[in-house]
C-alpha cells in the first residue's frame, strides 16, 4: 500500500467525551460502502455483537435515498481498525486511512450503509470514527447506544404524520372517525382515548386504527360522521348489554378486547340488518347485545390473552344461539 491507496479528508472535528475522542467528518457512500463491516452475533459468537441484517429494511433506505427526497443526516458510528493506518493530522485538521476492505467496524448503521451501497444515488454520509478501541470496548459502545437512545413511540409518530403529509387515504379516514371520537360528549369512548402517547386505561390512536382498519371496507362509502354515529350506537349498546351486567365496563379499553369488540362489529351489524334493515340505532344493537351479555363466559372478556380473535368467536358462537326456527 502507497499513499495512492489512501483515502483523505479535512474539516474534521475531534471531539473528546468522557475518556474517549473521536473525529467527525463526512465520508463518500461509495468509500463507506467498501471500507465497512460488522461482525454478527451468529457468524462470531466470540467477537460478534451486531444483530442479523434486515436486507429489507435496508432496501427501504435505498430507496427512500433514491427518491430524491431521502436525507439521513445521522452519523454512521465506527471503529478503525489497526490495518486501516487511520490518522489524525490536527494541523490540517484531516483524516487519512487505507481505502481496504475491513477499514472500519460498524458500530451503529449497518442498515444505512448498507442501504447506502444498494442505492444508485451517491451522497456524502456523516461518519464519527473512533479509534484504538478494544473488543471491549466497541461492544459496550453498541450496548451503551442501543440501549440509552430510545426511541420515538409509534403514537406519536402517527400522530404527527398529517403534518408531514405522509397520511394516506385510509390513514387520514381514520385520524378524522379517532378525532370525532375523542371530542364528542356523547361518545362511548370520550375522554378515554390517547392521541399521541401511551396512557393506562385509554386506547391510543394505533390500537385504534389497528382495530378499526379492517372495518373500513364494510364502512363502504360513508362519512366518518355517519360512521361516528353508527359505531358508536354500536358500542354503547354492547357496552349496556355485554359489558355492564357482566360488570366489564372498563374492559372496553384494555387493547385486545377492544380489538375484538370492533371485530365482532360486522357480525352483528348484519344481523341488524336482517331485522331492522339500515337503522343502526343503539336500541336495535341492543337487541342482539344483552341476548349475548346473557350468554358469554365473563372469564373470556375478564382475562383476555393477546389474542383478539377467539373472543370474537365466543362472541359470534353466543350470538348463534339465538337463533331457531
Amino acid at each position: 500500500m502507497n499513499d495512492k491507496d489512501k483515502e483523505s479528508y479535512g474539516s474534521v472535528s475531534l471531539v473528546r467525551q468522557g475518556e474517549h475522542r473521536f473525529y467527525s467528518f463526512t465520508m463518500p457512500s461509495d468509500v463507506l460502502s467498501e471500507t465497512c463491516y460488522v461482525i454478527n452475533r451468529d457468524e462470531d459468537p466470540i467477537e460478534g455483537f451486531q444483530r442479523e441484517l434486515d436486507k429489507k429494511r435496508a432496501i427501504e433506505i435505498a430507496n427512500y435515498i433514491d427518491s430524491g427526497l431521502g436525507t439521513i443526516p445521522s452519523s454512521i458510528v465506527l471503529s478503525a481498525q489497526e490495518d486501516s493506518k487511520f490518522h489524525y493530522d490536527s494541523r490540517k485538521k484531516s483524516v487519512s486511512f487505507l481505502n481496504i476492505d475491513k477499514a472500519f467496524l460498524i458500530i451503529d448503521g449497518q442498515h444505512r450503509v448498507y442501504g447506502f451501497k444498494i442505492a444508485k444515488t451517491a451522497l456524502r454520509i456523516p461518519v464519527v470514527v473512533y479509534e484504538n478501541l478494544s473488543k471491549r470496548d466497541e461492544s459496550r459502545l453498541f450496548i451503551d447506544i442501543n440501549s440509552k437512545q430510545k426511541g420515538v413511540p409509534t403514537e406519536l409518530l402517527l400522530d404527527i404524520k398529517r403534518m408531514a403529509e405522509y397520511e394516506n387515504d385510509t390513514e387520514q379516514y381514520l385520524r378524522d372517525l379517532f378525532d370525532i371520537f375523542l371530542t364528542e360528549n356523547d361518545s362511548a369512548l370520550y375522554n378515554r382515548l390517547s392521541a399521541s402517547k401511551r396512557e393506562k386505561g385509554k386506547i391510543t390512536r394505533s390500537v385504534f386504527n389497528t382495530a378499526v382498519k379492517p372495518l373500513v371496507k364494510v364502512f363502504g362509502s360513508k362519512t366518518t360522521d355517519e360512521i361516528y354515529e353508527i359505531f358508536n350506537s354500536y358500542l354503547i349498546a354492547f357496552n349496556e348489554g355485554v359489558l355492564a351486567p357482566n360488570q366489564l365496563q372498563e374492559q372496553t379499553f384494555n387493547t385486545t378486547v377492544f380489538k375484538a369488540i370492533a371485530g365482532f362489529f360486522p357480525i352483528i351489524t348484519a344481523r341488524v340488518q336482517d331485522r331492522f334493515g339500515a337503522i343502526y340505532s343503539v336500541d336495535n344493537y341492543y337487541e342482539f347485545t344483552t341476548i349475548v351479555g346473557q350468554r358469554i363466559k365473563p372469564v373470556k372478556i375478564a382475562s383476555p390473552t393477546n389474542a383478539y380473535k377467539p373472543i370474537v368467536e365466543h362472541l359470534e358462537e353466543s350470538l348463534k344461539q339465538e337463533f331457531t326456527l
